[in-house]
């Protein structure tokens, strides 16, 4: 039997890689993962009997909890956690070609709070733009629903998928910059 793991966001975010290891901790062989963008759509996989797993950002030492998750989380006695995995995250900024102009910088919230000093420095006219995950922005910028004007914040493999050029690597304010994730079911 295939054991599916919905996570929060999609191939080659940090949830992805974290759902992965998560599931490699708990012994199982065979296992499908159903990326659902947000912390909200897992929790709602796991109500709907879509999946039997959810993985969800729970925490980072930098920008502390993740507000999504909470959210989603709240007054939830139903739901329990198996397992936590704190994940190394490194942040890179890309862009759609070279020699532009930064206006906009676009990530997940989180990504962006962990990476506002290096932002402040590297655009600081630039503004903010929050996205559902950090894959989803190198997407987003990719196929142009995000202008050409706009760098990127997301995990090196996910810029790399979407054929993005990097201009900066590791740009996390914190060395040792960690995310907790959590391996949720409910509860029998």
């Amino acid at each position: 039997m295939v054991t599916r793991v919905a996570y929060m966001g999609i191939p080659s975010s940090n949830s992805e890689q974290a759902a992965i290891e998560l599931a490699g901790a708990m012994g199982w062989d065979v296992f499908a993962l159903i990326p659902k963008e947000d912390s909200r759509n897992t929790v709602a996989a796991l109500d709907s009997g879509e999946a039997d797993y959810g993985v969800v950002a729970s925490r980072n030492v930098t920008a502390g909890p993740v507000l999504e998750t909470e959210e989603s989380l709240s007054g939830r006695d139903d739901i329990e956690i198996l397992r936590a995995l704190w994940l190394p995250i490194h942040h890179c900024v890309f862009v759609r070609r070279p020699a532009i102009t930064v206006k906009h910088v676009a990530s997940h919230i989180q990504a962006l709070l962990q990476t506002k000093d290096h932002l402040d420095a590297l655009f600081p006219d630039a503004d903010r733009v929050e996205v559902s995950d950090t894959a989803v922005a190198a997407e987003m910028l990719a196929d142009g629903r995000l202008s050409e004007d706009t760098a990127v914040i997301c995990r090196r493999n996910a810029g790399e998928m979407f054929k993005l050029l990097m201009i900066h690597e590791n740009i996390e304010d914190m060395e040792g910059n960690m995310t907790e994730f959590e391996l949720l079911r409910l509860r029998k």
